[in-house]
């Protein structure tokens, strides 16, 4: 157990584990104080460690509406441009179609609006129906650098918050240890709902880090089963040429067996490909075989069964060793056709992993709003408990009173 240490006992030297809190300044607003290499009070240096958590903090909440809001102008921005293109490819209708924007209502698209704690930003309106195309790619250049700036920001959500937890933790602003371990009836009036808050937030962690771990998982598998999809199309574009039965017989007449043997290798190269990628995605989705519904689970074995070398196969049975036999015709039919089934099983199943992939996002976004919820309702605990103690640590510099209400963040 250590000893609670006064305010006046600590000083909290300034190293590059601390680098992330001089940054510069932001256009969005998201910013830190620079600080030089100096020996600092330790009452200063606890009120920046919680002005920049809250920084972030604020940061992370508002991405997702910026995040909405970009989106939403790039699409606007891509019907403008198509809408321009048109006219230009109709000069009859110039004419009646530059009067339409004087007879529309000045509106704006409904967006979600932003949370209570991150105000919305004045100077960023939504565009009217109306706007032109460099109005809008004036918004869009906009957009993408206070998204940027934000992500920048939110990105040092956990940095901030673990160096913040890890100051409090150690005994500021009152001795949580020293109230764990004292059996007398005068302990910490914060203990028990510290204890249960603490627990609260570390469960909440795990649920986001494996949360995390599943959603990585899953968009390497979705990556991977993609590219087997895209080479295994190309090998089946390929044997098209070379033996499709809407070929006709003047193609076949002029086609050299050259010619065919290199399309066959060729086509049997992408058939390789294909079977490497969806061998990293059956790798990518093992620890996570749960996931799969019994639909999927029946495909993706089929799947490992058939395997997607069709094309190695045929190439095999066309120039792999003896001159060809009575009835290669026939097998070269049944070897097309095995292809077009396996092609469509791939196909379902690639889509299936697209699906999952999306829902596991979700999920992993659910599940860090969750974590970071629970973090705000402990950092609201220590702001009570730094008030009723007297120290005002938390405070801003040689103020008496926080910047926000802890009671805002409490459920």
């Amino acid at each position: 157990m250590q000893p609670a240490r006064s305010p006046a006992q600590l000083t909290l030297e300034f190293s590059s584990s601390h680098s992330y809190l001089s940054r510069p300044s932001m256009d969005s607003g998201y910013a830190s104080s620079s600080m030089s290499s100096i020996r600092l009070p330790a009452e200063w240096m606890l009120s920046r460690m919680y002005e920049n958590w809250k920084i972030a903090d604020a940061a992370a909440q508002r991405l997702g509406v910026d995040m909405r809001a970009l989106a939403e102008c790039e699409t606007q921005l891509r019907e403008a441009r198509k809408k321009r293109d048109a006219e230009k490819k109709s000069p009859g209708t110039k004419r009646k179609l530059s009067l339409m924007p004087l007879l529309r209502k000045r509106s704006s698209p409904t967006l979600a609006p932003p949370s209570d704690d991150v105000p919305p930003s004045p100077t960023s309106p939504l565009p009217s129906p109306g706007s032109t195309v460099e109005e809008l790619e004036a918004r869009l250049a906009a957009l993408r650098h206070r998204v940027e700036a934000t992500q920048s920001a939110a990105d040092r959500l956990d940095a901030c918050f673990d160096e913040l937890r890890g100051v409090l933790d150690d005994g500021r602003p009152i001795s949580w240890r020293s109230s764990h371990s004292s059996h007398s009836s005068t302990g910490s009036p914060y203990a028990d709902t510290y204890r249960r808050v603490r627990k609260t937030v570390g469960a909440r962690e795990d649920s986001y880090l494996s949360s995390k771990a599943t959603t990585k998982a899953l968009r390497r598998a979705c990556l991977a089963v993609q590219s087997a999809h895209h080479h295994y199309s190309k090998a089946m574009d390929l044997l098209d040429v070379v033996c499709s039965p809407k070929k006709s017989k003047w193609e076949a007449i002029v086609g050299d067996e050259q010619s065919r043997q290199e399309t066959y290798r060729e086509a049997a190269k992408w058939a390789e490909k294909a079977q490497i990628c969806f061998n990293e995605c059956l790798r990518a989705l093992q620890p996570h075989q749960d996931l799969l519904k019994r639909d999927e689970a029946e495909a993706c074995e089929d799947l490992k069964e058939t395997g997607l070398l069709q094309a190695v196969q045929l190439y095999n049975l066309m120039y792999g060793g003896k001159a060809l036999a009575m009835g290669i015709t026939q097998q070269v039919q049944i070897m097309t056709q095995k292809q077009d089934a396996v092609f469509q099983r791939l196909t379902a199943f690639a889509v299936w992993v697209q699906d999952c992939t999306k829902h596991c996002e979700a999920v992993e976004l659910e599940s860090r709003a969750s974590r970071d919820a629970a973090r705000r309702q402990l950092v609201a605990l220590w702001v009570r408990a730094d008030e009723d103690a007297g120290t005002f640590s938390l405070a801003a510099p040689s103020e008496n009173a926080h910047v926000f209400h802890p009671t805002q963040y409490t459920h």
